[in-house]
């Protein structure tokens, strides 16, 4: 074997109409420097959020072509 390597990318997408009509929460968050994101667990207040790292990251309100990597 080479030394091939697969980079992870993950984007976050807004609410779609029915999540919104559902009045879903967002859950997610993201540290776009750190290429992070945390994902809160609704109604548990006393849990930290899990943490996911990444090696780039779109948010909600970023264009698809300025990823960070």
């Amino acid at each position: 074997m080479g030394s091939e390597s697969v980079k992870v990318v993950v984007r976050c997408r807004p609410l779609n109409d029915r999540e919104k009509a559902l009045s879903c929460k967002m859950v997610l968050s993201m540290d776009l420097q750190r290429c992070q994101c945390f994902i809160e667990k609704p109604g548990a207040v006393d849990e930290p959020p899990k943490q996911f790292t990444f090696d780039g990251t779109y948010y909600i309100d970023q264009p698809l072509n300025r990823c960070i990597l």
